[in-house]
């Protein structure tokens, strides 16, 4: 009798030696697949990263608006110089709520980097 015909507990063992092969080639595809989507996961947090960090860089806007708020009201005076003024603080809140979303997803991206 062949050595790849041996028959043990019913099954010949070259379809236990088969099912071994198989396993472990399912096996390494499951770990290659694993890995290759953590890779590309690790590429998009690190393309987010990037994206916010120069998205939303509001300091600079911020510190502009302030300068033009004073020009405002050293050439404006009465209903314009309020309604401008006005405007400029609510783009600065605005700004603001920005730079408070961009800090919760910088956090967020960062704690979702240490999960892997």
């Amino acid at each position: 009798m062949a050595a790849d015909t041996l028959i043990r507990g019913g099954e010949t063992m070259s379809s236990i030696s088969d099912w071994w092969k198989d396993y472990l080639e399912t096996n390494a595809q499951k770990e290659a697949l694993k890995k290759q989507m953590k890779q590309n996961l690790q590429e998009n947090v690190d393309y987010i990263k990037l994206s916010l960090e120069h998205s939303y860089a509001v300091w600079s806007l911020s510190q502009k608006h302030q300068n033009i708020l004073t020009k405002i009201n050293q050439y404006f005076d009465g209903k314009a110089s309020h309604a401008l003024t006005n405007r400029f603080i609510e783009n600065i809140i605005q700004l603001n709520e920005m730079d408070q979303v961009y800090k919760e997803n910088y956090e967020n991206v960062k704690l979702k980097r240490g999960f892997w």
